[in-house]
């Protein structure tokens, strides 16, 4: 795919705003740079922003609007409202935690196989207080966070299995299209993942098989 921009745009000035919006996409919506850096190689196979073409670009903001993100103009900050906390949103920071970024990552996924509608930070903690009877994730336990965790592979489970088999199903038909052109390494990767999430049938194995399914198909669509 050609990284060229439309002669009408500036090509440098509008790569820097849509760079720095990304990042600003990824801060609202709450995804920790783990999350982020694997999304990245996952749907580009890139490891930075900087090294996505402009289509590319675009289809990253649209994912984070799928995910909440709204580009904001700048306005006076509203007032504090009592306790020091503005009136209209929450001014308590992100849990950043190992299994507090897993929950997170594990919300988003269901969100990408249609499961979850709402991916937001708002909306997870709406689930987490459901499931522990605590307002968010920078209070619930140990054992209430891994709770959380098995429940969500659980419900992922309810929907993976079909969504790697059809994402399989696309992979084979691109490749028959000569649309698809991995070298030997990738398609061995291919093959190895898709044989273990069909050996196994268990969480990590079939996400490893849609990271790399999804991967590979994302390739097609930039060319």
């Amino acid at each position: 795919m050609s990284n060229q921009y439309p002669a009408k745009f500036k090509q440098a000035d509008l790569a820097r705003r849509e760079i720095q919006l990304i990042h600003i996409a990824r801060q609202q919506t709450g995804m920790d740079e783990d999350t982020y850096r694997a999304m990245l190689h996952d749907r580009f196979g890139m490891s930075s922003s900087k090294e996505l073409g402009w289509q590319q670009r675009k289809q990253l903001l649209d994912h984070f609007k799928t995910l909440g993100f709204k580009v904001r103009f700048k306005s006076p900050p509203p007032p504090f409202a009592k306790g020091g906390q503005r009136s209209g949103g929450i001014s308590r920071t992100l849990a950043a935690d190992p299994e507090s970024r897993k929950i997170r990552s594990l919300w988003i996924l269901l969100h990408e196989l249609g499961a979850v509608r709402n991916p937001s930070e708002e909306a997870l903690a709406v689930y987490v207080k459901r499931l522990t009877r605590v307002d968010a994730l920078q209070w619930v336990d140990s054992a209430q966070a891994r709770t959380l965790i098995e429940t969500l592979k659980k419900w992922a489970m309810r929907f993976l299995p079909a969504k790697v088999e059809a994402l399989a199903r696309q992979c084979s038909d691109a490749s028959k299209a000569g649309e698809l052109h991995l070298p030997e390494d990738r398609g061995n990767e291919l093959s190895g993942v898709i044989g273990a999430a069909q050996r196994y049938g268990t969480f990590d194995p079939m996400q490893d098989a849609y990271q790399v399914l999804t991967r590979a198909l994302a390739e097609v669509k930039n060319g």
